[in-house]
Parts: structure tokens; sequence; C-alpha cells
């Protein structure tokens, strides 16, 4: 029974992998940092959701404390304490708009995923670091990049995030 339950945890929510459009990329293969002392999530977290994307990191550079700032060429994970308090999760970004393959994309030079240190759906880390990967909302099913997915059976606020 404790092993079903271990599955369920970690079971990502589905994904549309075929049907993402993600024409954005990377100036720099990006350093993923964790600052430990500001997430609930732990470097095996990270890298499970990393797996999810099929992201290739060879490591996740764990550190204490991070400033809140985005960095050139990492994507940090922190905690929600400069959130509004509707979002338990948002991903911004350093970027520039580009043209490449004939087509209006984004260049990304840093991200910065913060997240409420009161919730711990591994979904809503796969979601934020879908979008530090460039991938927009996807509404058109039941997805971790839904923009209206609701993560927590007993929280019933839909958001954008």
């Amino acid at each position: 029974m404790l092993l079903m339950y271990f599955v369920q945890i970690i079971q990502a929510a589905p994904m549309h992998f075929d049907r993402y459009d993600n024409y954005d990329y990377w100036k720099v293969t990006p350093e993923v940092i964790l600052c430990q002392s500001q997430s609930i999530f732990s470097k095996q977290d990270v890298e499970y959701a990393l797996g999810v994307w099929k992201a290739k990191y060879k490591r996740i550079k764990v550190v204490e404390r991070c400033s809140y700032k985005t960095e050139f060429g990492k994507i940090k994970i922190v905690d929600g304490k400069f959130l509004d308090e509707s979002h338990w999760g948002y991903t911004s970004y350093l970027y520039a708009d580009v043209y490449r393959d004939n087509r209006s994309v984004r260049r990304f030079s840093a991200a910065l995923v913060q997240l409420d240190r009161n919730v711990n759906n591994i979904d809503l880390l796969i979601h934020e670091m879908g979008h530090a990967f460039g991938y927009n909302h996807y509404d058109s099913h039941y997805d971790v990049m839904n923009s209206m997915k609701d993560y927590w059976s007993d929280y019933t606020y839909t958001y954008p995030y």
C-alpha cells in the first residue's frame, strides 16, 4: 500500500509533447541552481522534473541561498517570497526577441522559478520548469502545462501562472 502511494506522488500529470509549440531557445545551456533553504523541493525532485522534460543536464548545483534576481545562464529555483498571493508558482525570464528559422522567437538568457513553499506537488515544479525551457500553456487537454489545472484537491481557485 505504501508503495502505491509513493508512485502516485511522483507520477506527473499527462503531457502532450507532440502538440506543444516551442521554438524558443537558450543563448547558452543554462545551469540549474536549486536554492535549498528557499525551496521545499529536493535535488532529486529537480532531477525528476528535468527528466520529464527530457532535459539533459549533467549537474544541478545546490546552494544554500540565492538572490531573487535573474542571472545570466542560470535557471534558479527559489521560494515564492515575492509572489502575488494569487500565485503558487511563477517563472520570470530575461530574453530577447529574435528572428530564427523564418519566425520570431525568444532567446532566453536567464530564468527564475518561484514556487510557494506551502505547495509540494511535483506537477507545479514540472510546469514552471516547462516555462523556464520556453513552453507556453497548453489548455486543450488535462495537461501539466494547462493554465487552469487544479493541482491540489482541496484548493479550488484556478489561476494563471
